[in-house]
């Protein structure tokens, strides 16, 4: 039988065994954590004011002449045509009457007239009869050839509009163009005794009835009366010979004309005439740089390249009505936004960075102002009080207030928070903490450093403790020691350094802590 090892001697073998281990294969690990608080964070909004697309009402008469110059009706002519009629149908509220330029003394105002429109408001059935589907529009250029008529452009374009009044073509308050083409010239004042001189007399008598429809006009002798269309604008645009027959000359392949004289003069007294409000000049909403400069609303039927030339002008002179909105608010937060740093607003126009003002704001200042709650407010006060917006605002002033088409930047950034509490995730053992912030040694003291919180001499643990407070030295007056919580909340759990004086940290802040665990 095998004799069993003495107790005393295994004791000590084991003990002998113990003490060669080295004392740290016992010692608990030290623990190291770092983090970074949360950053602030910068919010740049920048957005241009906004305008009130108005789709402008557009009235255009196109006269064609049905006579020898109907062989000017042909493909460039219906392709600039095309071309119009595309570009104001999505950007006007357009009516367009094409009608034969002579007609028989017995034949109805609106003879093989064709119409086309946006819309059908306002119009009477007839001219809905008159209605065709705007891709036609260049197709339907075939009026019947009327030989032997006297040729009277101007009159046929006042007759026409007058008679389309009532019916609805021809609108108040609109633009009003008349485009007339034509090889001959309109000679109605031939039947006057004297040539010349009875054509001057014949113009100032048709100028002066057809600003009298256009509006804003006051003729040198007599009056105004019958229709006003208070127009926009009115223009008479012709596409007419510049050249006299002979000599030479040639025009478009037709082999006689005449210089469209009376028509390019009444075109040119006509766009010269400006509107006149109470005797002031008033141009209305005319953009004089885009009419065009050469001959004064007139265009040469003998060069091919004016069929596309006259509408070009026609389109650019045309602008697209801009009620121009004025701002003396500006969003910088939406009701349900994270909070913003009232102290950190920027307000930027075009960018150049605007005063902050301080209530009561003197006459004439310039600048911004910030009340830091929620508003519901218009923001927009011109042409008409609108745009409502619920939240964070500025409010402008001066020449800090938008008007289109200026641009604002408004920077802000979420309000600055303030940590007075260091989580440890582990029971530490006091004399063992080593606190960075920052990179900075912070010291074990209740004026500049930490302090562990304990209870009973141990320290103590939390099921949860907000480590955000609500500024550096913000006491509550319960609890001198205690610090003020601030919302929203960020609430942690475990072991708790409390820091103190310059040690309070805020946003953006890296911390490390290494300590050892007590076991």
């Amino acid at each position: 039988m095998k004799k069993l090892m003495n107790p005393w001697i295994l004791f000590i073998a084991i003990a002998a065994t113990l003490s060669g281990c080295g004392e740290e294969a016992f010692a608990p690990k030290r623990v190291s954590q770092s983090e970074v608080s949360t950053p602030v964070t910068v919010n740049s909004f920048n957005a241009c004011s906004s305008f009130s697309m108005i789709k402008p009402k557009v009235d255009f008469l196109f006269l064609w002449d049905n006579s020898t110059s109907s062989v000017f009706i042909n493909d460039q002519t219906k392709e600039a045509l095309n071309r119009t009629i595309d570009n104001i149908s999505s950007r006007f509220d357009y009516h367009v009457l094409m009608a034969p330029l002579v007609v028989r003394d017995s034949d109805p105002l609106n003879y093989q007239a064709k119409f086309i429109s946006e819309n059908t408001n306002g119009l009477s059935s007839d001219v809905i009869g008159m209605k065709i589907d705007r891709t036609l529009a260049a197709n339907s250029l075939n009026f019947d050839y009327t030989a032997g008529s006297k040729e009277q452009g101007i009159d046929r374009a006042i007759d026409i509009i007058k008679g389309n009044v009532s019916n609805g073509v021809f609108r108040a308050n609109s633009y009003v163009f008349v485009v007339l083409m034509s090889n001959q010239d309109d000679s109605s004042w031939e039947k006057f005794p004297v040539a010349e001189a009875d054509r001057t007399a014949y113009l100032n008598d048709k100028v002066k009835e057809f600003l009298c429809l256009r509006g804003g006009y006051t003729p040198g002798s007599g009056n105004c009366s019958g229709i006003n269309l208070n127009s926009i604008q009115m223009r008479f645009m012709n596409i007419t010979a510049f050249n006299e027959y002979g000599n030479g000359n040639t025009c478009g392949g037709v082999n006689t004309w005449k210089k469209g004289t009376t028509y390019q003069t009444f075109s040119k007294r006509v766009y010269e005439e400006p509107y006149r409000t109470n005797n002031t000049v008033d141009y209305r909403q005319t953009d004089q740089n885009a009419r065009n400069d050469g001959m004064n609303d007139s265009y040469d039927i003998c060069s091919q390249s004016s069929y596309n030339a006259i509408f070009d002008g026609i389109n650019a002179s045309i602008n697209d009505t801009l009620i121009r909105h004025k701002y003396n608010y500006w969003p910088v937060a939406s009701s349900g936004a994270t909070a913003v740093d009232a102290d950190e607003i920027k307000v930027y126009k075009n960018g150049v960075e605007m005063p902050r003002l301080t209530p009561p704001i003197a006459q004439g200042a310039s600048g911004f102002t910030f009340n830091d709650y929620v508003q519901n407010v218009n923001t927009r006060f011109e042409p008409t009080p609108g745009e409502p917006f619920e939240g964070y605002v500025v409010r402008l002033y001066g020449d800090a207030i938008v008007t289109y088409p200026e641009c604002i930047r408004v920077q802000t950034q979420t309000p600055k928070e303030w940590f007075g509490y260091i989580n440890l995730q582990t029971k530490p053992i006091e004399d063992s903490i080593q606190l960075k912030i920052n990179g900075v040694t912070v010291p074990q003291s209740a004026t500049n450093g930490w302090q562990l919180l304990k209870s009973g001499g141990e320290p103590a643990y939390f099921n949860s403790k907000n480590i955000k407070i609500s500024g550096p030295g913000d006491f509550c007056p319960s609890d001198s020691t205690t610090y003020c919580a601030a919302n929203p909340a960020l609430n942690k759990s475990g072991y708790f350094l409390q820091l103190f004086g310059n040690a309070v940290y805020s946003n953006g802040a890296v911390i490390e802590v290494i300590y050892d665990p007590s076991t």
